[in-house]
Parts: structure tokens; sequence; C-alpha cells
């Protein structure tokens, strides 16, 4: 029994040593993909692709021809062959052979199948195919932020604004899951979302196309002019499910029209007179400070200004303040005095201000303004008169009283 055992093992061994030998005495093939450039390929560019042909058998191969089958996404230049003939190749030896491929623009990002065929029958009715696989992605999954407004461009403090953001898919492929927020949680910044939330979603947004997100925001009533800088993140994915984080920045500026008014305070600028002092007072009725306030008087046929300068400097007004400055005049004449005036001055956000009053003087009579003109002088004059008269008189009387 146990010779029978043996026997039928050794034949069964001779057997698998007979076809391994002759498996061995014969050309095989095998296809595999060695490398591809760019890598990723990219959608609506070429890709070269190296396919590797080996003879893994010990007889060399006749007739070898190694053919690509151009699929979507992958096509040939018109013109371009896409068969390469290899002929011999020995046993063990290889071959690489080169491709050049377009890759369609709408080919979906990912690992895509590239299909190849090779044959070493002599009448090629015989092939073998393989899918090799070509991973496809863009090389920048770009969402660039196109456009920035603002409406309106300044906000005045206490009221509500719009910011448009503009975006544009800039890849050559899908981008999902977009959102876009701005972050108002920061102590420094007035402004708090106005019936809008602070952040926006949409699905997918195909290559090339545009959307816009809009937010409503409130300045702070007591909020300071100046330009504020708002955080703003978007994040999306690629077809490919990588995750993307964008930053960037969004101006705005809050400011308010300075308002301010000048007015005559006061003056001693009387009709029979010909000097005087007119003082005005510079009234600061807007929301936002000012500074660098520069008033500049002019000069008519009807005044001559004798005061060391027509300019006074004064520098910062605060919002709900004043000042005054004054000036000597000399007057020409007696009916309404036109004052030019001309104020120059700086908002917070150092926008220059150029503005021409003109102030209408009404010179009075001092009987007009309820003064009688001269006389408490009069007054003195004739009662130091009838004094003198008195004592005179006394004197004289005594004098003849004595001679007598």
């Amino acid at each position: 029994m146990n010779k029978i055992i043996t026997i039928a093992i050794i034949a069964l061994m001779l057997i698998i040593l007979s076809n391994v030998s002759i498996a061995a005495d014969r050309s095989y093939l095998t296809a595999t993909l060695m490398k591809y450039e760019p890598q990723p390929a990219e959608p609506g560019k070429y890709v070269k692709v190296y396919v590797k042909l080996e003879n893994t058998g010990t007889k060399t191969a006749e007739n070898v021809m190694l053919e690509v089958i151009p699929e979507f996404p992958f096509s040939l230049d018109p013109g371009k062959s896409n068969q390469k003939y290899i002929g011999l190749l020995g046993g063990s030896k290889f071959h690489v052979a080169e491709f050049n491929l377009r890759v369609d623009e709408n080919a979906v990002e990912g690992t895509n199948k590239l299909k190849i065929k090779y044959s070493l029958d002599k009448e090629q009715t015989s092939w073998a195919e393989k899918e090799l696989d070509v991973s496809i992605q863009t090389e920048n999954s770009v969402l660039s932020i196109t456009d920035i407004q603002t409406e309106p461009t300044e906000l005045i403090p206490g009221s509500t604004g719009t910011i448009q953001i503009e975006i544009e898919n800039m890849a050559n492929a899908y981008l999902s899951d977009i959102t876009v927020s701005l972050d108002l949680s920061s102590d420094n910044l007035p402004f708090a979302p106005m019936n809008s939330a602070s952040e926006k979603n949409f699905y997918q947004l195909k290559t090339g196309a545009k959307e816009q997100v809009s937010f409503n925001i409130i300045a702070y009533p007591d909020a300071e002019a100046g330009i504020y800088k708002i955080p703003l993140t978007i994040t999306y994915n690629d077809n490919v499910g990588n995750d993307y984080s964008k930053s960037d920045i969004v101006g705005v500026i809050v400011n308010s029209e300075p308002e301010i008014k000048v007015v005559v305070d006061s003056t001693t600028l009387l009709t029979g007179q010909s000097t005087g002092e007119v003082v005005l007072k510079i009234i600061n009725k807007g929301l936002g400070d000012v500074k660098f306030l520069n008033l500049k008087l002019g000069e008519t046929d009807n005044y001559e200004v004798l005061s060391s300068t027509n300019e006074e400097y004064i520098g910062n007004l605060d919002s709900d303040d004043f000042e005054t400055v004054d000036f000597k005049l000399l007057l020409k004449s007696t009916e309404k005095v036109e004052i030019p005036l001309t104020l120059t001055y700086m908002d917070n956000n150092n926008k220059e201000y150029t503005q021409d009053l003109s102030l209408n003087l009404k010179i009075h009579t001092a009987e007009a303004l309820g003064q009688k003109k001269g006389g408490s002088s009069w007054i003195i004059i004739i009662a130091v008169v009838v004094v003198a008269g008195f004592f005179y008189y006394r004197h004289r009387k005594k004098k003849k009283k004595m001679q007598q």
C-alpha cells in the first residue's frame, strides 16, 4: 500500500514539473501602468501615460502589439495613433510605451479607468484587455472672491447696510458644500446681523459659475467713525472629497457727513461807530468729530479786517460742541454787511471738506438796541457844569459882600 502511495506522489510531481517546464518555455505578457504625468491628471489638459508591457515567460514573444482604447474621459488628438507596435520582446524583458492623451474638461474628479489591450498573436486575432487606474483632479480647486460691495459705501452709526460678496468657481470641476460666513463676534466690531444670518450655504457650484451672497448688518448707534475689517471665511469641497478653507477680509466704513454751522454770537459794531468786534460761534451739529478745522474770514468793500490775521485755526471740534472766534473790523458801510467765510476740515476718516458760507450782519443803532447814545456822559457833563456854576456863583457873591 505504501509503495502505491509513493508511486502516485512521484507521478504527480513529474506531471507538475512537466507542466511548469512547458509553461516556462513560452512567452507570457503582462501590462502595468508604470507612471503618468502629471499626477494626478487634470481636466481639460493632457496626460502622458507610460504603459509597461513585460514578457514574464522565457520564450521570445513575436509580433507584439499594444493599443490604448480612447474612451471618455480620455481621447487622442486627430491623426494620432492609438497603437504601438513592439514586434519582438524577449523572455523576462519589458517595453515601455508612451501615449499622450487629452483629459476631457468635464471629467469627473477621482479614479478613472483607462482601457488598454495587447496581443502577441501573429494575426492579432486574440487580445488581452486590462483597465489601468488614472487619478483625475483639478490642480487648484479655487473658489475665488471676485467682488465685494457695501451698500451704502459708508454706514452712518445706527443705520443698516448690505454686504454683497460674489464668488466664482475657477476650478475645472464642480465644487460643493459651500459655506460663506462673516465673523461679527469681536468686541472691536460695532456691527450686528440685521434680519439676516451671518452664514450662508449652498450645495454646489459648477465650473465657471458665479454666485452672490448678501448679508444685512446694522452699525451700533455709538459706533465711532473709521474703517473696520470683518473676517470672511469660505469653506467648500471638491468632487474627490477634499476640504478647502479660504479666509479674507471685508472692509466696512463707518462715517457720517459732518454738519458745521457758523452764527454771529455777538458784536460791538454799531451805526456811527467805525470799529468794533464780531464774535462767531462754530457749532458741530453732526454725529462725528472733525479735526484740523480752520476758519478764514474773507474781505469785502463793506469792511476791513483789523485783526492781526483773517484766519483762525480751531483744530478738533467734537460732535455737539462749539468754539468761538472773534475778529476786529473797520466798517465802511452802515447797512447790512455780508461776511464771507471758508471752512476747511477733515473727518475721522481723513476725508477733506471745504465749506463756503456767507453771514449777513445787520448793523444797528444804539437806540435800536435800547441804548441812549452818550446819555450818561452828557448827564455827568451837565452835573459838573451845574456844580461848577453853583460854586462860582457863591464865590462871586461872597466876594461882593467883602468889597462892601
